[in-house]
C-alpha cells in the first residue's frame, strides 16, 4: 500500500522528512543530523545515509521538542549523518514493513531501520513504543556480523523494558544487500531475515510474559495496563538513520573509516488484511521471552471505616494507626465529620461550610528510632491516590483538592473534576501530575510524608468518601523513617581486595535477566591472590555483578576529589565493544552507565572514575548502597570473561 523504490533523482519530500538537530538522539550519540545532500541522496536507484567526520553545528533540541529552534547553532559535533521519516506522511497500525539495504561498518556505527508513535498516545519514551526492525552496532568490528530485532515499551526510563532477539545473516552486511521486515498484527510481531523468521513476541497477559504498557487514563479510571496489544495498536512511522557513536556502540576508533553509507534500495509497506493473516512464513521456534508486568500494590487506608498500615523496621513490626483530623481556620463547625453506615458499610463524610480540609495524619509511632511520617518509595512516577466520591451538595464555583502534605509548606496538591451530585463515581489523583504549593514555595517530600491524605475545600460542599487507598507499580511502598545510623566514610576504602569489605555487608551479588548465564567466582592468580571472575555465557542474556550493603553510607567527603579505582583484566571480550561501570544509590537512584571502553585487553590495567562524575550522573553520595557495578556492553556480553581486583574508593 506504500513504497519508495529510489528511482528518481531525488529524496522524495512527499515521503520523507529530514530530522535536523545535533541533540545525541537520547543515547549520547555523537552527529549532527542534516538535510545536506552530502549526508543523504538518491543515485542509481538507491537512497544513500551518509556518516561522515566534520565538525558541525546545529539545534540542541530534538525537531518535536516543543522549544526547538531550526536556527539554532549552539551545538557542535564531530560527525554528520542523516536520518530520514514518514512522519505525518507515512504512518500505519499494522502490515508487513520490508526494506532491502546494505549497511556501513566499522566501530561507532550504528545504523537502524526502526518505527516510533506518530501521536505518543501513552505517553513519552517507552510507554508508547518502538519498533527496531534492524539495528546493528560496530559490524566488522566488535559487532561482527551480527543484527538485532528488538520492541521497547513498559514503564518509563529507568524502569523501561525491551525485548527481542540477534541473528547472524550469512554474509556480511556490509558487503551485500540483506532484506530485513517486520509483520506487524493485532497481537504480534514478528522479525524476518531475507524472508526467514527468525523472532516473535506478544503482548503480555495478567499472568503471562511479554510487552506491555501502563499509563494514566483519566481522573475515574487511573492507571491501567494497556489491551489490544498496547502500546503496539497505534499509527507508527518509519525512521532509517545511522548513527555515531553513542551508548550501546560507544565511539569511533581509529580503525574506523568515514565516510560510510547505508544504501537503501527499497522501502515496502503491505497491508495486512483485518491486521492478522500476512505472515509470509512462520516458525512456532522463535518465540522472544518476554517481561512480566509488574505488580500493582494497594494499601488502603480508609474502608469500612480508618485503616492502619503495617510497618517493619529493625527486624520489628507494628501496625501504624492514621489519626483523621482537620483544619477549620480557627472556626469551630467550619469543617465537620461524621461516619454514616451507608448499605451497611462506614463511609467518612465531611460537610465544609467553608475553607477548610480533613485530613489522615501519621502519629508519632513511639518507637525508639523511628520518626512520625511515613517514606513512600517507588511512587512519584507511577503512585495515585484512589477513592470513591460523592458530592451531596456544592455551592457554585466550589473547588476540591487532593494533597499530600510534609508538613507545611511542604505540600502538593490536585484539583479535581466533580462529578453531578449523588452519583458514586470513582477518582484517581496520580502523584505526577500533584503542583507544588502555590501561597508559599514547597512542594511534598516523599521521603518525609505526615500527613498522608488531605481533603481540602475553598467553599460550601458536603462529600462522601469510600475506599481511600494508595496505588503504585513495584517495586514501591509505604515504610517507617528510621532515623539515621548511616556510616560516614571520610577516608579511602578498599571494597575488594583477596574479599570483599564487611562494611558492604550484602557482598559480591549477581543479577541476570532470564535464566542463570553469569558464572561469578573468586579464583586465585599469581601475584595477585584471590580476584573476581565473571564468565557471562548466555548469547541473548544480560548480567551484572556487584558490591552492595543493606543500608547507604555517606561518601560526600569523595566529592570534589574522590575516585573510583579498581585493576581489571579481560581474557575475551568476544563481540562486546567495552565495559561499563556505575554506582547507585537505591534503586532507581544512580550514577548512570560510565562507558570505559576496553580496558585490561589480556593484562591487567587500573581503571579510574571521577566521583564528581558519578555524582553528575545521579549518584546521591550520601546515600550509596552499591559503590561498585560493573558489566560488559549490554546485549554484547555473551562470550566475555573478564577478572577484577583491588577496588577501592579513594580519597587524596
Amino acid at each position: 500500500m506504500w513504497s519508495d523504490e529510489f528511482d528518481g533523482s531525488a529524496i522524495d519530500s512527499g515521503k520523507w522528512s529530514h530530522e535536523v538537530n545535533c541533540a545525541g538522539g537520547g543515547n549520547n550519540e555523537l552527529q549532527c543530523y542534516t538535510a545536506r545532500p552530502e549526508n543523504s541522496f538518491v543515485a542509481d536507484g538507491l537512497l544513500n545515509i551518509v556518516a561522515r567526520a566534520e565538525n558541525f553545528q546545529g539545534p540542541a533540541l530534538q525537531d518535536d521538542d516543543p522549544a526547538y529552534d531550526a536556527d539554532d547553532r549552539s551545538a557542535s559535533r564531530n560527525y554528520t549523518s542523516a536520518r530520514l521519516r514518514t512522519k505525518g506522511q507515512g504512518d500505519w497500525r499494522y502490515g508487513r514493513m520490508e526494506i532491502r539495504a546494505k549497511m556501513p561498518q566499522g566501530q561507532g556505527l550504528w545504523p537502524a531501520l526502526w518505527m516510533l508513535p506518530t501521536e505518543w498516545v501513552y505517553g513519552g519514551w517507552p510507554a508508547s513504543g518502538e519498533i527496531d526492525i534492524f539495528e546493528a552496532v560496530n559490524s566488522n568490528a566488535a559487532g561482527g556480523n551480527e543484527i538485532h530485532g528488538t520492541l521497547h515499551y513498559g514503564r518509563y526510563w529507568p524502569l523501561n523494558a525491551y525485548t527481542g532477539k540477534a541473528i547472524t545473516p550469512g554474509t556480511p552486511i556490509w558487503e551485500n544487500f540483506h532484506t530485513y521486515a517486520v509483520e506487524w498484527e493485532a497481537d504480534e510481531i514478528r522479525w524476518y531475515l531475507n524472508d526467514t523468521h527468525f523472532a516473535t513476541q506478544y503482548p503480555s497477559t495478567s499472568n503471562g510474559a511479554g510487552w506491555f504498557n501502563y499509563y494514566w487514563v483519566d481522573q475515574q479510571t487511573g492507571f491501567v495496563f494497556g489491551e489490544n496489544g498496547a502500546p503496539f495498536d497505534q499509527l507508527f512511522h518509519l525512521i532509517l538513520n545511522v548513527a555515531v557513536g553513542g551508548n550501546w556502540p560507544g565511539a569511533p576508533d581509529a580503525q574506523t573509516s568515514f565516510p560510510q553509507s547505508m544504501q537503501v534500495d527499497y522501502v515496502r509497506v503491505y497491508e495486512c488484511a483485518d491486521s492478522q493473516g500476512c505472515a509470509t512464513d512462520r516458525r512456532n521456534d522463535v518465540d522472544v521471552a518476554g517481561v512480566m508486568r509488574p505488580a500493582q500494590r494497594d494499601f488502603p487506608l480508609y474502608n469500612d471505616g480508618l485503616q492502619s498500615l503495617t510497618m517493619t523496621a529493625g527486624g520489628a513490626s507494628w501496625q501504624q494507626p492514621l489519626a483523621l483530623e482537620v483544619y477549620d481556620g480557627g472556626q469551630p463547625g467550619r469543617v465537620q465529620l461524621s461516619e454514616p453506615e451507608i448499605d451497611g458499610k462506614q463511609m467518612l463524610q465531611v460537610d465544609f461550610t467553608g475553607a477548610g480540609n480533613a485530613f489522615f495524619n501519621l502519629p508519632d509511632p513511639q518507637r525508639t528510632g523511628v520518626d512520625a511520617g511515613v517514606e513512600l518509595y517507588g511512587m512519584q512516577t507511577y503512585g495515585e491516590l484512589r477513592l470513591r466520591l460523592k458530592v451531596i451538595s456544592a455551592d457554585a464555583g466550589t473547588a476540591l483538592k487532593i494533597k499530600l502534605d510534609s508538613g507545611w509548606p511542604s505540600v502538593s496538591e490536585k484539583t479535581i473534576s466533580l462529578p453531578a451530585d449523588d452519583q458514586w463515581v470513582s477518582v484517581s489523583v496520580p502523584f505526577a501530575q500533584l503542583q507544588a504549593n502555590p501561597v508559599e514555595p514547597g512542594q511534598v517530600n516523599y521521603e518525609q510524608v505526615n500527613n498522608i491524605f488531605v481533603l481540602e475545600a475553598d467553599g460550601a460542599i458536603s462529600v462522601q468518601l469510600d475506599d481511600i487507598r494508595i496505588r503504585c507499580l513495584a517495586d514501591c511502598g509505604i515504610r517507617p523513617i528510621v532515623q539515621s545510623t548511616k556510616e560516614v566514610i571520610t577516608s579511602s576504602i578498599t571494597l575488594y581486595d583477596d574479599a570483599i569489605n564487611g562494611t558492604f555487608d550484602l557482598g559480591l551479588q549477581l543479577w541476570e535477566s532470564g535464566s542463570p548465564h553469569v558464572q561469578l567466582s573468586e579464583v586465585d592468580v599469581a601475584g595477585r591472590g584471590k580476584v573476581i571472575d565473571a564468565q557471562f555465557v548466555s548469547p541473548s542474556a544480560n548480567g551484572i555483578f556487584f558490591i552492595q550493603s543493606t543500608d547507604g553510607k555517606d561518601f560526600s567527603a569523595f566529592a570534589s576529589t574522590g575516585r573510583l579505582q579498581f585493576d581489571v583484566r579481560v581474557l575475551d571480550y568476544a563481540l562486546a565493544s567495552g565495559l561499563v561501570a556505575r554506582a547507585d544509590c537505591f534503586h532507581p537512584c544512580s550514577s548512570g552507565d560510565v562507558s570505559l571502553g576496553q580496558p585490561g585487553l589480556s593484562d591487567w590495567q587500573t581503571v579510574e572514575v571521577a566521583v564528581s562524575d558519578l555524582a553528575t550522573g545521579g549518584l546521591a553520595l550520601d546515600n550509596v548502597n552499591t559503590p561498585f557495578v560493573l558489566m560488559p556492553t549490554w546485549g554484547e556480553q555473551s562470550g566475555v570473561h573478564l577478572q577484577v581486583d583491588n577496588i577501592r574508593w579513594l580519597l587524596p
